[in-house]
């Protein structure tokens, strides 16, 4: 930690011994601040913390923990975002880009971009710039994780500012595949002149272009005098500032030193800040944390220990272990969404009687259920780990191991590689595409767990395919009940993008998976 945050956070400190930040053991009814009225005023600048620092720096062919409390917030504000989606809807809407449209049912989009834009380099962000992207994440040499959302697409320019896409299969939600995966451009000139240098000195389109960045410290962002609203963005000047503890992020805010922070996974933290009097801006969304078992290889490739483990667990009571004040979800979807036809119907009931059935039926065949959850270092899936193993420590026939790892290993060793048994990560649904469609399909991006069954491909490719409501919904349901009963991920947590602030930091909104779009953020008026 270096000496700057160090003293921040001993200020912090001295604000909470001194009755600036209300303990947590209040049993009060309490309720975030409202955020200060009017438009922003132009000028000033803004502190805003976040959880991890950029560990692979920032390139949108590489694109590694693209979290708000990640990667996400940095990219957005220097790459700025073709398309962007609600974080609390999955609505689409524009902007680098004009639109995206359809005029046959998604077989073929067309990208129309804003005319005359510019990366902060003074190069053209036309339609050979989107074209550039888009082939460098596809190079065999760039090792992409993003190729397969392109693999099989036709992509050509058309016109300086349209590309048209011609996809393998047809698909009305590519607007928001584009807008959650493939959002975010780099200057092509940049990247030829220094490819290995690049994503540690990104130049993007956004609203701000980077100044400094001192690595697990701080990175400061100044006004990108090119962007293409010359109205936007309203401050200076923001500063990134990297607070491993989530209670020391709400803190800073708190005390002044900072004027917003992304907690993390935790949703705890916004009875926190309520209690410190802090402004709350969140979205409520389907999916969340969840298990995900390794269905390809190990001890989960037999349904009946997935289902042993699922059939054990109270996540009622998990998620007020885990995330006091939080909720166990409704299945896949929020309790919101038009896709939840189940009311609040558990995904999988609570069932010891059965679970321990399971765990004997396994160990009669002389394979005990043992196995290892593997996870990242955040406490939430610190707690999660540590709670599963205490309660099926009550079971016979069943060890629990936990190993907990970086981000690093985590990408390689997990998401890479897919050794592991069990894991866990946060899937955010607001729309059920394409984070579903990527988390389940057969080889799909995310399809850690490896399941493969082609009901459930067919049913994916169904909602797909259709832009008529009730036949989504009905194919989402069929999704629900394969996952039901294949249990390659089990939700265990209701999900809520949000991010914590000071009321008169104003004009917050949160896209995608609960990041922020930095045109629109500024100060209150005086």
């Amino acid at each position: 930690m270096s000496s700057t945050i160090r003293k921040m956070l001993v200020a912090a400190l001295a604000v909470v011994i001194t009755g600036g930040v209300v303990s947590c053991a209040s049993s009060a009814a309490v309720h975030p601040a409202p955020p200060r009225e009017g438009p922003p005023e132009h000028g000033g600048e803004t502190t805003i913390v976040l959880g991890v620092e950029a560990v692979r720096g920032l390139d949108p062919a590489q694109l590694f923990n693209l979290t708000p409390s990640g990667d996400a917030n940095r990219m957005a504000a220097i790459f700025g975002q073709l398309l962007s989606t609600s974080a609390a809807s999955g609505e689409v809407s524009p902007g680098l880009a004009e639109s995206m449209s359809t005029a046959d049912q998604g077989s073929t989009w067309t990208l129309t971009l804003r005319p005359d834009l510019r990366f902060s380099d003074g190069t053209a962000l036309d339609a050979d710039a989107v074209v550039y992207n888009y082939r460098r994440i596809l190079a065999p040499g760039t090792r992409s994780p993003l190729a397969k959302l392109l693999d099989g697409i036709d992509f050509r320019k058309v016109d300086s500012r349209k590309v048209v896409f011609s996809l393998a299969r047809p698909n009305n939600s590519f607007d928001r595949v584009l807008a959650t995966n493939l959002a975010y451009l780099g200057s092509p000139a940049a990247i030829e002149s220094d490819p290995k240098g690049f994503a540690n000195r990104p130049v993007g389109a956004g609203p701000f272009v980077l100044d400094e960045w001192v690595r697990d410290d701080h990175m400061t962002l100044t006004r990108n005098t090119a962007y293409y609203d010359p109205d936007r963005p309203y401050l200076d000047r923001v500063t990134f500032l990297v607070v491993a503890d989530p209670i020391q992020r709400v803190n800073l805010v708190a005390s002044g030193q900072a004027q917003a922070a992304v907690p993390g996974s935790d949703l705890s933290y916004r009875r926190r800040a309520a209690q410190s009097r802090l402004s709350v801006t969140e979205a409520p969304a389907g999916g969340g944390p969840m298990f995900v078992f390794n269905t390809r290889q190990g001890p989960f490739a037999d349904l009946r220990a997935r289902r042993a483990v699922a059939a054990a667990l109270d996540l009622g009571d998990l998620a007020a272990v885990i995330d006091p004040g939080s909720a166990a979800p409704t299945g896949l979807f929020g309790a919101r969404s038009p896709f939840n036809t189940r009311g609040d119907t558990a995904l999988v009931a609570h069932d010891k009687t059965l679970a321990q059935a399971l765990f004997d039926e396994l160990a009669s065949e002389g394979k005990p259920l043992s196995f290892t959850i593997t996870t990242a270092q955040s406490g939430l899936f610190r707690r999660t780990a540590e709670y599963l193993q205490s309660r099926l420590g009550t079971f016979r026939n069943v060890t629990v191991r936990i190993d907990i790892v970086d981000n690093t290993t985590m990408d390689q060793r997990v998401f890479r590689n897919r050794d592991y048994d069990l894991t866990a990560q946060i899937v955010p649904v607001a729309d059920p595409d394409p984070n579903l469609y990527n988390l389940l399909y057969t080889n799909g991006q995310t399809n850690y767990s490896g399941i493969s069954d082609p009901a459930l491909d067919t049913a994916l490719d169904t909602a797909r395919s259709t832009t008529d409501q009730q036949a989504r919904t009905a194919a989402y349901r069929t999704v629900e009940d394969i996952v039901r009963a294949q249990l390659p991920v089990l939700p265990f947590r209701e999900q809520a993008a949000y991010t914590v602030h000071r009321p008169d930091l104003i004009g917050l909104e949160l896209s995608g998976d609960g990041t922020l779009l930095y045109d629109r953020i500024g100060n209150a008026s005086s």
